[in-house]
């Protein structure tokens, strides 16, 4: 593509993320209105981790679906606006008489299969039609647009889910979810997507088997070893979904406004971290960042387990987001650069597969792990995972000519 499009194409990926992170925003307190429906911890768990299971067993077909289509964008579009209508449900939901909590998290399940095809689609068009150049700088800009939007519309969204009456305050915050969602849609419409490399199949040609696939990935070392090293390193993260909620909100009694300036918080670090991360990326490159942010992020699991103090916490959080866009802008850079350019579907469904698989079991474990052991050790055990996790990039690493050679900028 000519310079002139390709930076349209980036200015419209900054402003459909700003009316996306409304939605975002919102959507963030899905698992505290489980909860006030009468949701169980295992519902709680359920609702991130069957939706998981979905992304798992359908991102590997969508993907060689996929591979096989030069024109993704019918497909990239129309499975984003499914699933921002499928969210509709949300503020239907509080109408229904009974099994108002599992009608819930069927819903959220079902939504997923868009999810699977939109990710399938729109993560290899990424490294499409944004240069490496200039990555660093886009995903900077977008995740500071999405920190700037969600830190202020989860600070609002606390306030008002606290003042307004249960469930009139979630069904109009859902509303405002879709519409702004919506918008976000007609941005990524917009987008000048070019045509993909296309798999041929031969004709007659039978799938490939499960070894067949094992041999392929293994052709490519770099894409295992990151693969490996994110599941562990990723456990902590995907069973800190449910968990957090359970354990700020029922052992250390944390309000809806609570929850709102927690996440507030967690994006305003993001900025910081945003505005820092690039610049080093562009003195150390994506390597050198993701090893010392990787282990860095570990601390915030140690702190949150061992000073169970919801003022503090608040503090952590700040910390927390500003380490995020270090691992983010490293580590999905490089990730797409250990993907070969003409089978980058493929091999981005199968990381989105074995993450989402990882996701189900995580999550799935969280409500037995906390009865077991309880909310707080649980924390400082995902505390040392998450350490282990980000030690294997360093004995582990993952290397790619392209990433080495070339910085952003």
């Amino acid at each position: 593509m000519d310079r002139q499009t390709t930076n349209r194409n980036l200015r419209l990926l900054v402003v459909e993320l700003f009316w996306a992170s409304i939605a975002i925003a919102c959507y963030s307190f899905a698992s505290a209105f489980l909860i006030r429906l009468g949701g169980s911890n295992l519902m709680v768990s359920l609702l991130t981790s069957a939706a998981a299971l979905v992304n798992a067993l359908t991102s590997i077909p969508f993907a060689m679906v996929l591979e096989r289509v030069s024109n993704r964008r019918p497909w990239i579009v129309g499975s984003l606006l499914a699933l921002r209508l499928g969210h509709v449900g949300l503020v239907l939901i509080p109408f229904l008489p009974a099994y108002r909590a599992e009608v819930m998290v069927a819903l959220m399940v079902l939504i997923n299969v868009p999810v699977a095809l939109f990710n399938a689609g729109w993560l290899p068009m990424l490294g499409d039609i944004v240069p490496l150049a200039q990555r660093a700088r886009l995903f900077s800009a977008r995740n500071m647009t999405m920190g700037v939007t969600v830190m202020a519309i989860t600070f609002l969204m606390g306030r008002w889910l606290d003042a307004a009456p249960f469930p009139f305050n979630y069904q109009l915050m859902f509303a405002l979810a879709v519409v702004a969602s919506l918008l976000s849609t007609v941005y990524v419409a917009r987008l000048v997507i070019p045509p993909s490399p296309v798999v041929e199949r031969a004709p007659g040609r039978r799938r490939p088997t499960f070894g067949e696939l094992r041999a392929l990935l293994f052709q490519q070392r770099p894409f295992t070893n990151i693969t490996i090293n994110t599941l562990v390193f990723n456990i902590a993260f995907w069973m800190g979904a449910p968990l957090q909620p359970i354990y700020f909100v029922r052992e250390l009694g944390a309000s809806d406004g609570w929850l709102g300036v927690w996440l507030a918080i967690i994006s305003g670090g993001q900025i910081i971290g945003n505005l820092v991360w690039p610049r080093l990326i562009e003195k150390y490159g994506y390597s050198w960042v993701l090893v010392r942010a990787t282990v860095a992020s570990a601390l915030y699991y140690f702190l949150i387990g061992a000073v169970p103090d919801l003022t503090l916490i608040l503090l952590f959080a700040l910390l927390f987001g500003a380490i995020s866009p270090g691992v983010d802008i490293s580590h999905f850079n490089i990730l797409l650069e250990v993907c070969p350019p003409e089978r980058r579907a493929f091999y981005m469904g199968v990381f989105v597969t074995v993450m989402n698989a990882g996701f189900f079991v995580a999550t799935l474990a969280c409500a037995p792990l906390i009865d077991l052991v309880g909310a707080q050790t649980l924390v400082l055990i995902l505390a040392g995972m998450r350490l282990i996790g980000a030690l294997l990039f360093v004995v582990n690493p993952v290397r790619a000519a392209t990433i080495e050679m070339v910085k952003a900028g």
